[in-house]
């Protein structure tokens, strides 16, 4: 397929990812939770939920209004700021928070949370807990210098980000600059905490394909290492994501320290 006819990622034109069967088609949908919101959470548990990452702040910058992948680390900050490119998924966000009736149920997200601490199923208290732990729930710019720059936001000590370096970026160049506006969100010695897809091409929603930046390994330790990160751990997920709707090779996970400030 010629990636030329798929369409510009744009951010005003996102609509919820946390809705995927829903939004999504074709057979990628039997695959979606295992890949999209379990490995996340598992991973996220695996490094931060013992109390492994804590802080005073933490700033999630992810795709779509989900809130699944806070679940195994929220009570370990004192604030979370969530980050948002569209008003539509601020929008669904403050609906969840407010406990509105018609937003997204999470209770399948819930129930992995469960499974994984091996307790008895407890999903109303911790999604209020994590309710009350989110402080801000803001829009930002991605297309600005800094993207934060129409409000202030103190210097985080995490920062979690799923999948958007792969949407906002056209190629590595792209990537990297991106990944530097990120890091100028978090304190030195902070950890990110980066979701992201390996050799990736495309997704659909309803009847428009989007494209993703397709980038390997190697490119992205690279430019890891450039933007003055140190990377602690670095997981794969094999996708059986692969159709004419969807099609992506790898999920990753890395866990990162910052060692060094970069500049744009």
């Amino acid at each position: 397929m010629d990636p030329s006819s798929h369409k510009r990622y744009h951010l005003h034109e996102w609509q919820p990812l946390g809705m995927f069967n829903k939004y999504f088609s074709g057979t990628v949908e039997k695959y979606i939770t295992e890949e999209v919101v379990r490995f996340p959470i598992e991973q996220i548990y695996k490094v931060a939920g013992q109390g492994q990452i804590t802080g005073e702040c933490l700033i999630d910058l992810s795709v779509g209004p989900a809130i699944y992948h806070l679940l195994p680390i929220f009570e370990f900050f004192k604030d979370i700021t969530i980050l948002e490119f569209n008003d539509f998924c601020v929008k669904e966000l403050k609906e969840w928070k407010n406990k509105e009736s018609e937003s997204y149920d999470w209770t399948h997200a819930l129930a992995i949370m469960a499974e994984l601490q091996g307790t008895s199923f407890k999903g109303n208290e911790m999604e209020n807990a994590l309710r009350r732990s989110i402080s801000h729930i803001l829009k930002c710019d991605f297309t600005k210098e800094t993207f934060t720059e129409q409000f202030f936001l103190p210097k985080a000590d995490c920062v979690l980000s799923m999948y958007v370096l792969h949407l906002v970026s056209d190629h590595e160049d792209d990537y990297s600059r991106n990944l530097k506006k990120v890091s100028g969100m978090l304190k030195l010695g902070g950890h990110l905490l980066l979701f992201g897809l390996f050799n990736a091409k495309y997704y659909t929603i309803g009847e428009s394909k989007f494209h993703l930046l397709a980038t390997d390994k190697k490119s992205v330790e690279d430019i890891m290492r450039e933007a003055g990160f140190v990377i602690e751990l670095l997981e794969v997920k094999e996708s059986k994501m692969r159709d004419d709707t969807t099609y992506l090779e790898q999920f990753y996970f890395i866990k990162a320290l910052k060692k060094s400030n970069a500049f744009v």
